[in-house]
């Protein structure tokens, strides 16, 4: 049997799952080729990694339903509803399920992904957080444990923020805490009054840690919820950011009946597959924008124009409580079908409908500047309106905000608060890297494109001056921007864990002095 090197994965979340599965397959397909490989995964359960940690509490849930969940591709694995009823639990398509439940079902996959794997993978588990890559004589060398690879593969997911903003006000604190009950009551007090930087998903996390984590109880009625107070809850959480706009909930399947058929989408998706093959100089602006924009007026059956109207419209400027308020209820009313879809609904529903066709186009493409500049500000828009909490979170918040828990008062200047909790997570991209992708920078291994991702083509391999990294593969939302869709659990919305098995593979099997003139 041939050998020729080793392979490395650094962090193992759900990303460096779909990358061992896929290299499984590869060294299947190869039985004369031996491979090794070392998997670097600080948490205690690889597969979920921390953001999918098993032990996290039950009322912190997915916000996307089960049946978008499957680690497995062409159904070799269960996907979670299966394989959560094989385990006695009671899962429906459409549920939105605890982010524990996940971690406990990509921890199971990992695990019969690494029983499974054939005789000529050997594979070794490193529970060690890694600090540094170094580039030598053709080879990458992993710190901790100065671990000599041919090919290593960083999968690391979401950076760890900078203390350096923390360190500046003690009063402020990571969101992440009040997830531990101990610490939570340690640093916010029962009483206490709270501004949150932030009013996105990790907001909703950090509402739900402060009151139902307390004790308190929601009780489901017929307008949306009530609260019952376990009395250790904070006087006041006030939630800031710089636009002030809320998420728009998600349907709820079982009350909400969709306006158009699988025809009508269909004929839709010819269209705007059309339009993504047209060329032009600025093409977002001028094709793909407007295209998104005409399936949205015909989704809702209005005139042309309206989805544009609405959308500069809810951009225009900073939400005040009152605006706020009407939007959060209007759309957890469509969401569980007590009012008819709005345009805003429509715009959201061509976005999500069109977005693997949009994934494809963009990914690996250099927009020009004002194409990226209108691309940023469209995508963080419809992030809003087309990605946010389940309906049953929204009605949490409604609740909680009627009965004076959390105020809206805020929403642009933060409130003269006893404690500050930061409840944003570090943007996607090059932003806000940390070590090892933070060292990789700083030494020219690797660079930004001009959406801010991390330039990788499509086999993951990083790309520098146009030139691919010989033995340096990226996966995950370092490379957001170049790569669109990273915050998912999709295995079918991207190919790249495939992609890089292959290409690893072929390098794996080359003759050695091809592979030598190939790092010069």
């Amino acid at each position: 049997m041939r050998s020729r090197g080793s392979i490395a994965i650094v962090g193992c979340g759900p990303k460096g799952l779909y990358a061992l599965d896929s290299l499984c397959e590869m060294a299947r397909k190869s039985a004369m080729q031996h491979y090794e490989l070392h998997i670097f995964e600080a948490s205690s359960h690889p597969g979920a990694g921390p953001v999918y940690e098993p032990g996290q509490p039950d009322f912190l849930v997915m916000n996307f339903p089960a049946h978008m969940i499957d680690a497995w591709t062409q159904g070799r694995g269960p996907d979670l509803v299966s394989w959560s009823r094989d385990m006695g639990i009671d899962v429906a398509s459409g549920d939105y399920v605890p982010r524990a439940l996940v971690g406990q079902y990509l921890f199971w996959c990992f695990d019969r992904v690494v029983k499974t794997a054939p005789s000529n993978l050997s594979i070794r588990l490193h529970a060690t957080q890694i600090t540094r890559l170094d580039q030598r004589m053709g080879s990458w060398v992993i710190t901790p444990g100065n671990i000599s690879v041919n090919d290593v593969l960083v999968t690391t997911g979401h950076q760890n923020r900078s203390g350096d903003e923390m360190a500046k006000d003690r009063t402020t604190i990571d969101a992440h805490l009040l997830l531990d009950a101990a610490q939570s009551f340690a640093a916010v007090p029962k009483g206490a009054t709270v501004a949150c930087k932030g009013f996105a998903l990790t907001f909703i996390d950090t509402m739900l840690a402060l009151t139902e984590g307390r004790g308190g109880e929601f009780v489901k009625v017929e307008s949306g919820y009530s609260y019952q107070p376990s009395g250790h809850e904070p006087a006041l959480i006030a939630p800031f950011s710089r636009s002030g706009r809320p998420m728009r909930a998600k349907v709820q399947a079982d009350r909400f009946s969709p306006p158009r058929d699988a025809t009508f989408w269909a004929r839709q998706l010819d269209l705007f597959q059309n339009a993504l093959s047209y060329t032009a100089k600025e093409p977002f602006r001028m094709n793909v924008w407007p295209a998104l924009l005409s399936i949205a007026d015909r989704v809702h059956g209005t005139q042309d124009g309206a989805a544009r109207s609405f959308f500069n419209d809810w951009h225009a400027a900073p939400f005040d409580a009152e605006r706020c308020r009407d939007e959060l209820r209007l759309g957890y009313d469509i969401a569980m079908g007590v009012a008819p879809p709005d345009i805003g609904w429509a715009l959201a529903e061509a976005w999500r409908r069109c977005y693997p066709k949009l994934v494809c186009w963009l990914s690996h493409r250099e927009l020009c500047k004002p194409d990226a500049d209108l691309f940023r500000k469209v995508s963080v828009e419809m992030e809003r309106l087309a990605f946010g909490p389940p309906a049953q979170n929204v009605g949490k918040l409604i609740c909680l905000e009627e009965i004076g828990l959390v105020s809206f008062d805020h929403l642009i200047a933060p409130l003269d608060s006893d404690i500050t909790i930061n409840a944003t997570i570090p943007p996607a991209g090059a932003a806000a890297l940390s070590d090892p992708l933070a060292g990789l920078l700083r030494n020219g291994h690797v660079e930004a494109g001009i959406l801010g991702g991390l330039r990788v083509n499509n086999s993951a391999q990083a790309m520098v001056n146009g030139v691919a990294v010989s033995g340096l593969s990226i996966i995950g939302r370092a490379t957001e921007g170049c790569v669109l869709g990273n915050d998912t659990l999709s295995r079918h919305l991207h190919d790249l864990p495939e992609n890089w098995a292959k290409h690893v593979s072929r390098a794996a099997s080359a003759p050695t002095a091809t592979i030598l003139e190939r790092t010069v």
